[in-house]
C-alpha cells in the first residue's frame, strides 16, 4: 500500500505516520536482539582445527564436505563451509577440481527449455489479528531465453499438506505450468 492509497484512507494521522508505525512494527517483530548473547556463530576449539587441518594434508583428494562428514562420524558438528575457511586461513587450497567436460553456460543453453526454481519470499500484512507473516511460494521458468516468475500459492502456514497440494497442482500434465519442466 503506497502513500496515495493511505491518503484516501487516512484522516486523523497523516499516510507517513501509518508507514513509520507498520515499519516499527516489522522491525520489531523481527527483532531478536534481547535474545542474542554474543554477536556471530561460536568459535570452533584448536583441537577441531588442528584435526581439520590432519585430515586435508593427509588425504589431499579429500573436499570440504568429505571432511565434514568424516568429523560428523567421529561426533564433530562442522558445517563444509566451516571446514573451508578454517583450510582458507590456514592456506591450504580445496581439493583439485575434477574434470568438467560441460560448463555451466554450455549445461543451461542445453537444458533451457525444462529447467525451473522455486523459492519462498515473505510479506508482511497488517490484519485486525495484527502483522502476520504470508509466505508466497514463486517459481521461475526459463522457457528460451527468457525468464517466466510465476505465483503459484500464499499462505501464512506453509505446511507440508499445502506443499503437497501446491506440488499437485502444479504438476498437473494438462495445465500445470511445470508440466515437463525438471526442478
Amino acid at each position: 500500500m503506497g502513500i496515495k492509497a493511505l491518503k484516501e484512507i487516512s484522516c486523523i494521522v497523516k499516510p507517513e505516520t501509518i508507514l513509520k508505525w507498520f515499519r516499527k512494527l516489522v522491525a520489531k517483530k523481527f527483532d531478536g536482539s534481547s535474545c542474542r548473547k554474543t554477536f556471530g556463530r561460536p568459535p570452533i576449539s584448536i583441537e577441531l582445527e588442528r584435526l581439520i587441518i590432519q585430515f586435508a594434508e593427509e588425504n589431499r583428494s579429500w573436499g570440504h564436505d568429505r571432511i565434514a562428514g568424516a568429523l560428523s562420524n567421529l561426533g564433530y558438528k562442522i558445517s563444509d563451509r566451516t571446514v573451508g575457511n578454517v583450510l582458507k586461513r590456514n592456506g591450504i587450497p580445496p581439493a583439485p577440481e575434477r574434470d568438467q567436460d560441460t560448463t555451466w553456460a554450455t549445461f543451461i543453453k542445453n537444458h533451457q527449455d525444462v529447467i525451473a526454481a522455486c523459492d519462498f519470499f515473505t510479506a508482511e500484512v497488517i490484519t485486525p489479528a495484527g502483522l502476520i507473516t504470508y509466505y508466497v511460494l514463486f517459481f521461475i521458468l526459463i522457457l528460451l531465453g527468457s525468464r517466466e516468475v510465476h505465483i503459484a500459492g500464499v499462505t501464512p502456514n506453509p505446511n507440508e499438506a499445502w506443499m503437497k497440494q501446491m506440488a499437485r497442482s502444479l504438476t498437473m500434465a494438462d495445465w500445470g505450468f511445470l508440466s515437463g519442466s525438471k526442478i
